[in-house]
């Protein structure tokens, strides 16, 4: 596999970043703003913050390492 360079790693991250900010908006923020069921509510929050921090993980180690 070929090592990536500074710039794709930063722009990997990005998009990772943003992925989990539209998981955050999704799956955190709407709810509270929509009528929904209770396991609907709690599905969605659950689903929200497992993937908004997967991809937040994701994101901080794709730029471990790399400096700005």
């Amino acid at each position: 596999m070929k090592k990536l360079s500074v710039a794709q790693k930063k722009s990997l991250a990005e998009f990772f970043t943003n992925s989990a900010v539209a998981w955050l908006t999704v799956g955190i923020i709407a709810p509270l703003f929509t009528e929904k069921t209770l396991p609907n509510f709690i599905s969605s929050l659950v689903w929200g913050i497992l993937l908004t921090s997967t991809f937040m993980l994701v994101s901080l180690q794709i730029t471990r390492g790399v400096r700005s």
